[in-house]
């Protein structure tokens, strides 16, 4: 790879790996009282349900680290919950944490069932399952009645697949990337696999739908090295109207040709790919694969679908891709985001492309990390950590319908990494900020805020590590 990786990443790549399989079930680490989330879900002004964990009717942000050491377990992770805006919180972790499984590295809050508090989704991509180093595992922590979580790996764990990488979810569905893993015979091919939750559901080992690029009806080859899963969102991108598609990022995807080459054409140019209706689709599916072709001239190393995003307004869903080393504004390697939408009556459609224009550099990393939210008009949040000479990072904020508005978020010091991830939380844009200090950051930011408000594990009304100390907060938010 020639992307300028962060300490955060290297240090994963490098995380210990342990050979004790966690437990199955065990009883969740979030006080949610059961009685305030009683009820249907509440909804927001689209029909989104809230991010509400704890059932008290405001919106929660959630901040992973995956390199936290709980209990003194290095590189177990962990994950805080905020609850509004940061006046207090609590802290999850695995049921019984082992050291490196990096739990946190991905976190999603999602509605697996029908209470009114929403539940929380986390990936722990280099945990060992059977003894099979860094497979990878995913937690559905339940926060209502009965509390609980839930322990999910592949039906078919394999050594480095890093199950549980990207999620996604759509009401009861859940889809999970493990873009490390052999697919098909190939090494790195990647696959992404489907679950269904609920009340009345419990999901475990064996029951997740497999999908590769080697999959009936899905568009390309299981190439080595396409990591296909690398990103993953479900929403509303042009099949059956109420039923969810997937769009699945390839990153690693090498431009050439029709066919299964290897290394061979345009190496990491990247590509998606939408698969529709996927909620009842059984071993055969229908897609389409778009990469950068009509938008600038393809390099190798653009990366393609590094990064992606939903968000619906009214019946309209839009899909934001990130290439965080593409050419945008025509400058060589320093990153664009192209915006697609669909509706029940229009088939996905690129619509626009958003990049820095003239004032971008090489390696900024602009579409490394992206957020969208359908409140109050839609709105596109992109990270670009490397900004800035000294690499402090920031954040552009721009008005998908007026673009010309788009301001760039810059609170951040040196190194801070600032926007290496990023998430909306009701009408609050939610910052991670990983390599701020010797803990890392989270900011939360107001829709009419000048100015955030800056969080820290132990700081203010964010609790501190039981037995431990953090070391990457705000490495994954949502």
């Amino acid at each position: 790879m020639r992307f300028p990786l962060a300490p955060l990443v290297a240090a994963v790549l490098a995380a210990p790996s342990v050979t004790a399989p966690v437990a199955a079930l065990a009883t969740s680490a979030v006080a949610a009282p059961a009685a305030e989330c009683a009820g249907t879900g509440s909804s927001g002004p689209n029909g989104d349900l809230k991010d509400d964990v704890n059932g008290d009717g405001v919106d929660d942000a959630v901040a992973g680290d995956p390199f936290a050491a709980p209990a003194g377990r290095e590189g177990a992770g962990a994950v805080h919950v905020l609850f509004g805006r940061g006046e207090g919180g609590t802290v999850v972790t695995a049921p019984q944490p082992e050291a490196g499984e990096g739990f946190g590295w991905s976190v999603r809050p999602v509605h697996l069932d029908a209470d009114r508090c929403a539940d929380l989704l986390i990936g722990a991509p280099y945990a060992d399952v059977g003894g099979l180093r860094d497979a990878g595992a995913v937690y559905l922590v339940y926060s209502g009645a009965p509390r609980r979580t839930i322990r999910l790996v592949s039906p078919e764990p394999e050594t480095d697949a890093h199950f549980g990488w990207s999620l996604a979810a759509a009401g009861t569905l859940v889809a999970v990337g493990a873009p490390h893993e052999n697919a098909d015979g190939v090494d790195d091919a990647g696959s992404v696999y489907l679950f269904k939750t609920g009340s009345e559901t419990t999901p475990g080992s064996g029951e997740g739908r497999r999908i590769s690029q080697d999959t009936e009806g899905v568009p390309g080859n299981s190439e080595t090295g396409d990591m296909f899963g690398w990103s993953l969102a479900l929403g509303r991108l042009g099949g059956t109207a109420g039923e969810p598609d997937l769009a699945v990022g390839l990153p690693h995807e090498n431009d050439d040709g029709l066919g299964r080459q290897t290394g061979e054409g345009k190496l990491d140019s990247g590509a998606i790919a939408v698969l529709f209706d996927v909620r009842g689709s059984q071993e055969r599916y229908v897609g389409r694969k778009w990469d950068l072709h009509e938008i600038v001239d393809l390099h190798a190393g653009d990366r393609f679908g590094y990064a992606m995003a939903y968000a619906e307004e009214g019946d309209v869903g839009y899909l934001a891709v990130g290439a965080p080393l593409g050419d945008g504004g025509r400058v060589r390697d320093s990153g664009l985001v192209r915006l697609f939408r669909a509706s029940g009556t229009e088939e996905i459609t690129p619509m626009a492309t958003f990049d820095q224009g003239a004032e971008g550099v090489a390696g900024d990393g602009y579409g490394l990390s992206l957020a969208l939210t359908g409140e109050g008009g839609v709105r596109l949040a992109v990270g670009t950590p490397f900004d800035g000479p000294d690499r402090r990072g920031g954040v552009w904020l721009v008005p998908v319908r007026d673009p010309a508005r788009a301001r760039l978020i810059d609170q951040a010091r040196a190194g801070d990494r600032f926007g290496w991830s990023v998430a909306f939380s009701g009408n609050r844009l939610v910052v991670g900020v990983p390599d701020r200090g010797g803990s890392g950051a989270v900011m939360l930011l107001g829709r009419n805020d000048d100015t955030g408000t800056l969080l820290t594990p132990g700081g203010g009304g964010v609790p501190a590590l039981d037995g431990g100390g953090p070391a990457d907060f705000g490495a994954s938010v949502g």
